[in-house]
């Protein structure tokens, strides 16, 4: 029954509580019940519900089970749920049209009587892509730079970065599926991750990207908000190199492309202007220090340079993070 119990709870995102009923309450049902099933008691979204596992043995038909469980929630006076390990497709769908409770042991929940339908035959394999997804490289670049976001919940993390809580949800299995940190908790899922700051970032090198999707030349200027110094400008501000005169950015490519709407930016080019944009697939806002793009992403845009200049003063600025 734990198999069961774990199904539930990750189907439910609650702690199911399951056990088994008094050699008492068994004695007033009919002896052959007691023969065919093991019956258990618990709460399922806050409505008490008994299980009934078929022991192993030969299976019954769809009628027979349909009539037993009629018997039981009549003399239990509380729903009733079929637990198979196992049965035929054509089977399945007669308890479907009988509409009788049952779980198919991690495959599906079919409970009419709270309005349950839940399938997993044949899900497709999730193919894991080879880096994070832009929301999960942001938590991750967060938590090392911003905020420890061990111990949070979803709704707090949502509180505190630019993603919504859905967002958030799927950024933390994204990250979970690299191994990078661990769901836990119950309805409310908090968020850990596995190593120290240092040893996360060396960890998860593999699966970071450059945050910059494309760069461009514009002659407006960019609202106050938005200049927010990048490349070599931000280099020169952690390290000793010389700057340039040309004025380098960073933007979200949502508000890139916002400014262009709003008329602020009339017009880009590939190869020449006042300022040079880079349109990040992250917003860089919320990971900003003192107006300059933080040192990890900044990082990341270098790190395929082969100026060894460039290359020196990338590792000294590394080298000077105080994890």
């Amino acid at each position: 029954m734990n198999t069961i119990m774990n199904y539930l709870n990750n189907i439910f995102g609650e702690q199911v509580n399951i056990v088994p009923v008094t050699d008492a309450q068994m004695n007033t049902l009919p002896l052959y019940i007691g023969s065919l099933y093991t019956l258990w008691k618990g709460q399922l979204l806050n409505k008490h519900v008994y299980f009934a596992m078929h022991k192993d043995g030969e299976l019954l038909t769809p009628d027979q089970y349909k009539k037993h469980m009629d018997i039981l929630q009549d003399m239990l006076k509380a729903p009733v749920i079929l637990v198979l390990k196992g049965t035929e497709s054509y089977n399945r769908n007669r308890l479907i049209q009988k509409k009788v409770n049952f779980i198919l042991e991690n495959k599906q929940v079919f409970l009419p009587a709270l309005m349950i339908d839940l399938k997993e035959y044949l899900k497709p394999e999730r193919v894991r892509k080879e880096h994070l997804t832009p929301a999960a490289q942001y938590l991750l670049l967060f938590h090392c730079q911003k905020q420890s976001l061990n111990e949070t919940t979803y709704r707090q993390v949502a509180e505190v970065v630019p993603y919504n809580y859905l967002t958030v949800c799927r950024a933390a299995e994204n990250l979970t599926s690299f191994g990078l940190c661990r769901i836990e908790g119950g309805k409310e899922k908090l968020l850990n991750f596995n190593e120290n700051r240092k040893e996360l970032w060396q960890k998860a090198l593999p699966f970071l990207y450059n945050p910059v999707k494309k760069g461009v030349y514009i002659n407006d200027e960019l609202p106050v908000k938005f200049q927010i110094k990048a490349n070599i400008n931000a280099l020169a501000h952690y390290t000793n190199i010389n700057d340039e005169r040309m004025s380098y950015f960073a933007v979200g490519v949502r508000d890139f492309q916002a400014l262009y709407k709003q008329g602020k930016i009339r017009m880009s080019s590939k190869y020449d202007g006042n300022y040079f944009v880079e349109q990040w697939k992250y917003d860089p806002a919320g990971l900003t220090d003192q107006g300059f793009v933080d040192r990890l992403s900044l990082y990341l845009t270098f790190r395929d340079n082969k100026d060894e200049r460039i290359e020196g003063e990338i590792e000294k600025m590394m080298g000077e993070i105080k994890w």
